[in-house]
């Protein structure tokens, strides 16, 4: 009969363990540019990683973000009704990863906009309650685009590059795969600023320390 060591039967089940727990988080994409990775190496690779500096010296804003998020800079688009100026994509990204549709990114956004291009204020030069009207004209939008928008918090004492923000979390369904979403939008100069991030529920949880590291290094120039 074989006599296994108490010290090493623990190594081998803490092999086994590590193993099972790679293979249960893993996450994949159909995009070759994108490795295979795992929730929790994702999270520790953010923990790790190097922040670099984002200049759009154009619509005057800078950001730090980590250096193997992949940065897409953007001309004037539509997309949910926002110009979005800059994106960038996580490391970690769904079966379902399209580049060219939005909806399936996991990834931070860059948005800047006349206030007067939003739903609600045409013609509105007073600016009063101004926040809130964009925030009416945002939700409206994300209600329409995003099936099963809920939201879960609507926040309206926060701070954006040290101006007042307000800010919402929600969540929403695409394709049938649950998301989740946070956005923030400051006004200066009549120009509106909107930064969001939205990824996969899980990939949310783990990668929102460094997001909010994001959220507090962008800057609009005075």
């Amino acid at each position: 009969m074989f006599y296994i060591f108490p010290a090493a039967l623990t190594f081998i089940l803490l092999i086994l363990l590590s193993t099972s727990l790679s293979s249960i988080h893993t996450l994949f994409s159909n995009d070759s540019s994108y490795k295979t990775v795992t929730i929790v190496n994702a999270l520790s690779s953010d923990q790790n990683n190097t922040m670099i500096s984002y200049h759009n010296l154009k619509n005057g804003i800078s950001i730090q973000y980590p250096s193997d998020w992949k940065l897409s800079e953007r001309a004037d688009n539509d997309y949910h009704k926002l110009n979005v100026v800059a994106e960038f994509l996580q490391p970690v990204q769904n079966s379902y990863y399209k580049p060219n549709i939005s909806a399936t990114h996991n990834s931070f956004r860059l948005s800047v906009q006349n206030y007067t291009l939003f739903e609600g204020t045409k013609g509105d030069n007073s600016m009063n309650n101004s926040l809130q009207k964009i925030g009416n004209a945002r939700m409206g939008a994300i209600g329409i685009s995003c099936p099963g928008f809920d939201l879960k918090s609507y926040s309206r004492n926060v701070t954006l590059s040290g101006m007042p923000a307000y800010q919402i979390e929600f969540d929403y369904s695409y394709l049938d795969k649950n998301k989740k979403a946070t956005e923030m939008w400051t006004i200066k100069d009549g120009k509106v600023y909107i930064i969001d991030y939205v990824a996969n529920e899980k990939l949310f949880e783990v990668t929102f320390p460094i997001v909010k590291k994001m959220i507090e290094s962008f800057q609009i120039a005075a």
